[in-house]
């Protein structure tokens, strides 16, 4: 093993003779330069010396211990309990406060008023209360009247006004509804003969109406749910008939199970009449309807029941009747149920009913309820995309004591009620058709055809054997709203006591157009057109309809 020492030695005798060499160099090149050659020159080099150095002893001594002194005095250790009572901390914490939102505007209180041909004034007002969780208030009134007519001018004017004043309040529990309401129907037999003078105040009718009523519920759907509703309503008119209405009702079902459920309807009319010559003794009508609806299989539903009537009407012999209740109906694709019914009832016929469907009845009528001995009704309703919606289908019944309006034999412009007081048979076909594309477009067409077979009645006098009505409505632009309307009938057929003849009624089309423009979100204008093609079509024989109607208005929500 070659040490640092030998090294070292090595390289500095490398050293001596490089340095001898060079010297040795400089003096030849000095004696070449003398002598011109170079002479023989012998170097030695002797390596004797050996560096040996003694090995090193090293010897460790590890260092002893200090010994311990005892500490005075000596330490002691006490361990006790300690109680600490901190001061309660009270923390305010400083909640991120987030923006609130401002609450949305409700416009409960709409107006719209407007004035048009015929000196005909109109408005219709709803006011209501706002934002209140435990009960809700309203009132409407609405009055639409004619200062003129189709005949001889304010001889045929009309009117009808309605104020109602109604109330909710609801807890978790129950929901109670009560109103009260004032009509007043108002007009002139203008079915005179023309040419004839007529004192104008001895032809004019009107009909005030008063009724009140309430109703009590449960608020939540449970597994029996009830509506338990009574109403009186009192009629007069302008000469001396008068009719008062007491009813009560109640609506109810228990559900059993997903699949199965009990219902029961039942009601009661009260119903006195007077007039110069009649005091028609009370008529009490008293129905009651349970029913089982379940599901025997997927998707058929089937309900059940029967219904029993008990009335008093002296032109029948018995006075309690019994009529079946069954219903199916029959999901034949996600969108699409055939659906069947078989019925009967006691249909209310009533002074109330009867001055609403023909203002110009005359005095001391008889006034009987219609047997509806039995009905079939069959028929498919569904959807067609999630546009389109239909409903078509057909019903046969057979009806005793169906009421017909005709012409009085004494004065043409008053009407007398008739009946049919065998067995009537009534077709009717039915079709419906609704489009509606987010409230933009939408589109209603619905039809009907009536086909009649009377017993002791020549005809089914001023009944309609057809009727169409369609209407459509385009939104544009949320600032242009157009209604497009039209209704048709036909096929009526009158007696006409001075000829003694029966009489087609020419049919009647109707044409309507409203078109409401929004000055902003809560004001907007209107125009409105009926009968645009100034058809003056009869609604009964001797009454002809008013001509092409224009009005206009503004309408207000706040």
């Amino acid at each position: 093993m070659i040490s640092k020492r030998y090294i070292r030695g090595l390289f500095a005798a490398i050293w001596m003779l490089a340095m001898l060499c060079t010297h040795e160099s400089f003096a030849q090149d000095e004696q070449w330069e003398r002598d011109g050659e170079i002479g023989d020159v012998e170097i030695e080099i002797i390596r004797e010396r050996q560096i040996v150095l003694p090995r090193a002893n090293r010897n460790f001594e590890k260092v002893p211990p200090r010994p311990s002194e005892p500490i005075q005095p000596e330490i002691t250790y006490e361990f006790r309990n300690l109680s600490f009572n901190a001061p309660d901390y009270q923390s305010n914490p400083r909640p991120l406060r987030l923006k609130q939102e401002e609450i949305s505007k409700i416009y409960g209180n709409y107006v719209s008023a407007g004035f048009g041909n015929y000196s005909s004034p109109y408005l219709n007002a709803w006011l209501n209360t706002k934002r209140d969780k435990n009960r809700f208030l309203g009132a409407r009134l609405y009055h639409r009247s004619f200062g003129k007519g189709p005949v001889d001018d304010k001889n045929s004017a009309s009117k009808a006004t309605n104020i109602k004043v109604f109330g909710q309040t609801f807890n978790k529990t129950v929901t109670t509804d009560v109103f009260i309401d004032y009509e007043n129907l108002g007009g002139y037999f203008y079915g005179y003969t023309p040419g004839v003078e007529v004192a104008r105040d001895t032809i004019r009718q009107d009909y005030n109406i008063v009724s009140l009523g309430g109703s009590i519920s449960n608020t939540k759907p449970s597994d029996f749910n009830f509506n338990l509703g009574g109403s009186f309503s009192y009629l007069k008119d302008k000469y001396e008939a008068s009719e008062s209405d007491v009813a009560l009702t109640l609506n109810s079902y228990y559900t059993i199970s997903e699949k199965s459920k009990m219902t029961l309807t039942s009601d009661y009319d009260l119903i006195a009449r007077k007039d110069s010559l009649v005091d028609a003794k009370p008529r009490h009508l008293f129905r009651v309807s349970p029913a089982f609806a379940f599901s025997p299989m997927d998707n058929l539903s089937i309900s059940l029941g029967a219904t029993a009537v008990l009335e008093n009407d002296s032109i029948r012999s018995k006075s309690l009747h019994f009529y079946p209740n069954i219903k199916a109906n029959y999901l034949l694709s996600q969108n699409v149920n055939a659906y069947a019914s078989l019925s009967g009832d006691i249909e209310k016929v009533t002074l109330h009913t009867l001055s609403r469907e023909n203002l110009w009845l005359n005095s001391n009528i008889g006034i009987f309820h219609t047997n509806k001995t039995i009905e079939l009704t069959t028929g498919i309703k569904g959807k067609l995309g999630r546009l389109v919606a239909f409903n078509a289908g057909v019903a046969a019944a057979n009806l005793k004591d169906l009421y017909l309006f005709q012409n009085s034999a004494t004065y043409r412009a008053k009407f007398d009620v008739l009946y049919d007081e065998g067995n009537t048979q009534r077709i009717n076909l039915f079709a419906e058709l609704g489009y509606n594309k987010n409230e933009v477009i939408r589109f209603n067409l619905g039809g009907d055809y009536y086909s009649y077979s009377t017993d002791k009645q020549a005809e089914a006098w001023h009944r309609p054997t057809y009727r169409l009505s369609t209407n459509a409505a385009f939104n544009v632009y949320q600032k242009l709203l157009l209604n497009v309307g039209l209704v048709a009938q036909g096929g009526m057929k009158a007696f006409n006591n001075e000829t003694t003849q029966v009489v087609d009624l020419a049919p009647g089309i109707d044409l309507n157009v409203k078109a409401d423009y929004f000055l902003s979100k809560q004001v907007s204008v209107f125009l409105k057109f009926e009968n645009i093609l100034s058809n003056d079509y009869p609604v009964y024989l001797n009454y002809p309809v008013r001509g092409f109607q224009a009005m206009g208005g503004v309408s207000w929500t706040f």
